[in-house]
């Protein structure tokens, strides 16, 4: 295995964008991202898919020419760069509440989870997570239950697991047995925990914090992080 960093760049929802910032970040996407964007609803989740493809483009660009920056996505929905020759790195986006989470390496696999903490009822928490998890969860803090539940996520974007839900997963008997991977907790804020998961060896996490005039300011300079 290759030791190496993991990227993790964060970037907060935000206000809305004005019309001519939308414009900025939207004209630079193929067009099929720019429809699928504008199909939702409400403004915060056409604003996170719009901001969450525009960190991608950028935060790819020190490894892939983009004219070979075609991404795609596999039967379960994850999302890949296609037809690269030499790309062996992977990607993994998320967002929720008010921030939006991008993990990238250069080799191997990695996932990543971000959730805004919320109330959950007994039901809840019964059905996402197993035994074990919900022995240790009883009579904690809330925020317990979504470190156990974006560990859970980040392990499954991996897509290294052959389980169909995050739900199904147990993180404790999987930490014990899986000594190939790594995972990592951290909080953005009080209300945002992020859980990341790799399957290489990882020297640390690297975490750059953007806002979107800074991430508008990188793609109308055209700047690359080479």
């Amino acid at each position: 295995m290759i030791r190496q960093n993991i990227q993790l760049f964060a970037l907060p929802l935000g206000a809305q964008l004005t019309p001519s910032e939308w414009e900025s970040f939207l004209k630079v996407l193929p067009f099929d991202v720019q429809r699928k964007i504008t199909q939702y609803k409400h403004w915060q989740d056409r604003q996170r898919a719009l901001l969450g493809s525009a960190l991608i483009r950028w935060a790819l660009f020190p490894y892939i020419d983009e004219v070979l920056l075609h991404l795609a996505h596999d039967e379960h929905g994850r999302p890949y760069i296609a037809g690269h020759p030499h790309w062996q790195g992977d990607f993994n986006l998320s967002h929720s509440g008010n921030w939006i989470v991008l993990a990238i390496t250069t080799n191997g696999r990695v996932g990543i989870d971000v959730e805004e903490i919320k109330p959950v009822n007994e039901e809840m928490m019964a059905y996402a997570l197993s035994e074990a998890e919900l022995q240790l969860v009883s009579h904690q803090p809330l925020p317990v239950f979504y470190e156990f539940w974006t560990l859970k996520e980040a392990l499954f974007k991996t897509g290294l697991l052959p389980i169909r839900s995050p739900h199904l997963l147990d993180t404790i008997a999987i930490k014990r047995t899986r000594k190939d991977l790594s995972t990592q907790l951290l909080y953005l804020d009080q209300q945002h925990p992020v859980s990341l998961c790799w399957n290489n060896v990882c020297s640390n996490v690297i975490i750059t914090m953007l806002n979107k005039e800074q991430l508008l300011q990188l793609e109308q300079q055209g700047v690359s992080r080479k």
